[in-house]
């Protein structure tokens, strides 16, 4: 779970941003946020648990791969875009 202000980011420098927990509860919240999540719960959130598991060993390349096959899709990307438009 992420701490008061933490650094979210992923491998492209633009999508860097500082989220408090309100800014993160707001994109949870959102429709995107949403239809993103119920994406990630797709495989009964076996991805999920795998992806949480691995962050918490330190392995952020296992949680991207656990995570990588629920966001395959254009639907998926359609969405991390617009949430990322929104930080």
């Amino acid at each position: 779970m992420l701490g008061r202000s933490q650094k979210i980011s992923n491998s492209s420098p633009e999508c860097s941003s500082t989220a408090d927990p309100e800014q993160i509860k707001k994109l949870l919240t959102s429709p995107e946020g949403q239809a993103l999540i119920k994406l990630l719960q797709a495989d009964g959130g076996a991805g999920l648990r795998a992806a949480s598991a691995a962050i918490q060993g330190g392995d952020m390349d296992g949680a991207k791969a656990a995570l990588s096959p629920l966001l395959a899709g254009t639907e998926a990307e359609t969405l991390t875009r617009k949430l990322e438009e929104q930080l």
